[in-house]
């Protein structure tokens, strides 16, 4: 049985709540592998450690974006909201990847600096072993906190599983710079681990900003959805429909749906109809909200 079917056994709440608890454990575990990377660099003066520890400090930052995202998602519908607080958890994610770009930006100004102007790094052996210590845990940490993020579909917990597996691979990464700067002759080599985590960091940006920009403009990257419903509500109820409108709430879409109906159907029928109707599409498709508009075969 997959995570995915195993969820459908769980209340949203308790999905919610599930995610809620693996951001809040990611923002702890983060924060105290970049603390203590960052103490240890006081000792090596390593750019790679300097680099993954500040990498892992921001990560931390944005967990807990993501873990405020996620408490407002489960707010209830107010008169200024109605539609529910499902783009918060969107906008954190944005606002956790306007994060990403300002650190890569300060990591990689850092790393070119000390790449012209190469100081040594002092106790190497330390520093391999902190950035391996801090790669396998950020690793554990990141595939416990991807299954929640696919029972829970939460666009910014699965951000925050991306960002914990890069800032694990980066950490890795970071060890094989200095290993390399330490036994050869590349003594430039901490400074390019910096810059490539750098590299890590902009492009884990770049993936979080489109995807929820995308949302948050309400842009549909499912167009086949629509010929689904239409199909769907033929097959099932043998009625056509006219205009279908989606808009995306998180990974779920809002669908207002105008479906025509005889003319000659009774109010008491179509209202029956279309409660039939809504439940059935939203069930079937998966839908956060469904919206049944009847209109007549003709005008």
């Amino acid at each position: 049985m997959s995570s995915t079917e195993k969820s459908k056994g769980l209340s949203r709440s308790d999905v919610l709540t599930k995610a809620q608890i693996a951001a809040k454990l990611s923002v702890i575990t983060l924060a105290a592998i970049g603390i203590a990377e960052l103490i240890v660099t006081l000792f090596t003066g390593s750019t790679t450690l300097t680099a993954d520890g500040l990498d892992s400090l921001a990560d931390s930052m944005i967990s807990f974006v993501v873990w405020f995202g996620i408490g407002m998602i489960r707010k209830p519908r107010s008169n200024l909201f109605p539609f529910g607080y499902r783009k918060v958890e969107v906008l954190a994610a944005f606002t956790a990847a306007i994060i990403i770009v300002i650190l890569g930006a300060l990591i990689t100004f850092h790393a070119a600096s000390v790449l012209f102007n190469h100081v040594p790094t002092h106790y190497p052996e330390i520093t391999m072993i902190t950035l391996v210590l801090a790669g396998s845990i950020s690793l554990h940490r990141a595939f416990t906190i991807r299954k929640v993020a696919n029972e829970s579909n939460l666009i910014s917990l699965q951000l925050d599983a991306k960002n914990s597996i890069k800032d694990g691979t980066a950490s890795f990464v970071g060890f094989a710079s200095v290993l390399i700067g330490t036994f050869t002759s590349f003594k430039f080599m901490d400074a390019v681990g910096g810059i490539i985590i750098a590299g890590y960091i902009f492009l884990m940006a770049y993936t979080a900003i489109r995807e929820s920009t995308l949302v948050l403009v309400d842009a549909v990257e499912n167009p086949q959805m629509t010929d689904n419903i239409k199909n769907f509500i033929f097959s099932r109820f043998n009625l056509r429909t006219r205009d279908i409108f989606l808009r995306p709430v998180g990974r779920e879409f809002n669908a207002e749906i105008h479906v025509m109906f005889p003319n000659d159907a009774r109010l008491a029928e179509t209202s029956k109809a279309i409660k039939i109707i809504s439940t059935a599409v939203k069930s079937e498709m998966n839908l956060a909200r469904v919206l049944i508009i009847p209109e007549p075969e003709s005008d």
